[in-house]
């Protein structure tokens, strides 16, 4: 009998197939001995195909295991996420960073409550790409102090040729929780969901 490819087999069929095809092999032609050690090279390359793919889910599952628990590991801790929202301690100055995708000739930031009205507004009148920062002292449009409470800020740039520029906002926050969806780490900052691969800075809270 003619020696049969392995071609996705599990071992365990390889086996039973291989020992049916001794069995029953003529005793006159007795299968070919370069034929059988070529199986048997076959069966030892499934089994360590299935080992090492075993060892593979276990080190994935080892991995994801540990990446949960470094997640999990930052509760409690400050973060700098890509966000608007952000908690004011009133008498306190706030620092608000937001990145421009390119030179802009105008910078304007509104500040709203948390009933969404504008409180305040800032603006800048020119600013090189990258990361910006702007100081609110906590004080709205006519000097009044503020609350404390959470706050939202919006960024809107413009080049020189009056041209809208791409802007990507930042801030601060307390992780508070952490969330999966389909494998996928959340934090829970400021009351709302963030993508973990967005965080760009850590910081011990503050005592």
């Amino acid at each position: 009998m003619e020696a049969q490819p392995v071609n996705g087999l599990g071992k365990d069929v390889f086996i039973k197939l291989l020992t049916t095809e001794l069995k029953y092999q003529d005793p006159l032609q007795p299968m070919d001995s370069t034929a059988f050690i070529t199986q048997l090279a076959q069966f030892s390359e499934l089994e360590e195909m299935s080992n090492l793919k075993a060892l593979m889910g276990n080190a994935a599952a080892s991995l994801t295991s540990v990446n949960n628990l470094s997640m999990a590991g930052l509760i409690g801790k400050d973060v700098q996420v890509e966000g608007r929202v952000f908690s004011h301690v009133e008498g306190l100055p706030d620092t608000l960073k937001y990145h421009l995708a390119t030179d802009a000739g105008s910078v304007s930031i509104r500040i709203r409550n948390s009933a969404g009205d504008v409180v305040r507004k800032i603006g800048f009148s020119a600013q090189l790409a990258g990361m910006n920062s702007a100081i609110w002292d906590g004080l709205d449009n006519n000097g009044n102090l503020l609350p404390s409470g959470d706050y939202t800020f919006s960024v809107e740039a413009r080049d020189a040729a009056n041209g809208p520029i791409k802007v990507s906002e930042y801030t601060f926050g307390r992780v508070t929780g952490v969330n999966y969806k389909a494998g996928i780490p959340y934090f829970i900052v400021n009351g709302e969901e963030v993508l973990a691969t967005t965080v760009s800075e850590v910081r011990s809270p503050v005592q």
